[in-house]
């Protein structure tokens, strides 16, 4: 077994070890390591001197009275700055946030549903046949600037196809 304090692993066995809460496997095989490492020995009879000491603490009982001052002294704290500004407002935030959350709502689906324009189908096609016919324009002088190149003479002795 690897030392849990070295190796940083498994030392909540320690700390069950000490507070007798280790299965029985586990208790011999904590036990035996004990006998051989010195540190992991005094960090579990440190453990044990804790446990002994809570197991002895009684705390004082608490008066009758106890929460009636504590809150009173609670009630007499000045308030914060924040505290005395919205004070007055405390019995209209429980309404007021739902509405403004749906005014929120209301607002924001009114400006991001903007209308989409409404092309005229007429224009669409006008657009599209001037287009088409430029495109067209286009193809037929680059397959004329093709051919002008393909016609050129070729150096003599060298064969040369032509497109």
């Amino acid at each position: 077994m690897n030392c849990p304090i070295k190796s940083q692993e498994n030392t909540e066995w320690l700390l069950e070890y000490s507070a007798n809460r280790l299965d029985k496997e586990r208790t011999a095989m904590i036990a035996r390591h004990l006998q051989i490492c010195p540190e992991c020995a005094r960090f579990v009879e440190a453990q044990r001197r804790v446990w002994d000491a809570l197991g002895r603490w009684e705390p004082e009982p608490v008066s009758a009275g106890f929460d009636r001052r504590l809150y009173g002294r609670i009630d007499a704290l000045p308030a914060s700055w924040m505290g005395r500004l919205f004070r007055p407002l405390h019995p209209l935030w429980r309404p007021a946030v739902p509405l403004a959350a749906a005014c929120l709502l209301i607002v924001a689906g009114v400006v991001l549903h903007a209308p989409k324009a409404v092309l005229n189908p007429a224009d669409s096609q006008v657009r599209v046949e001037k287009t088409s016919a430029e495109q067209v324009e286009r193809t037929l002088d680059d397959m004329q600037m093709l051919r002008e190149l393909a016609v050129t003479p070729a150096p003599e002795g060298s064969s040369s196809k032509s497109m």
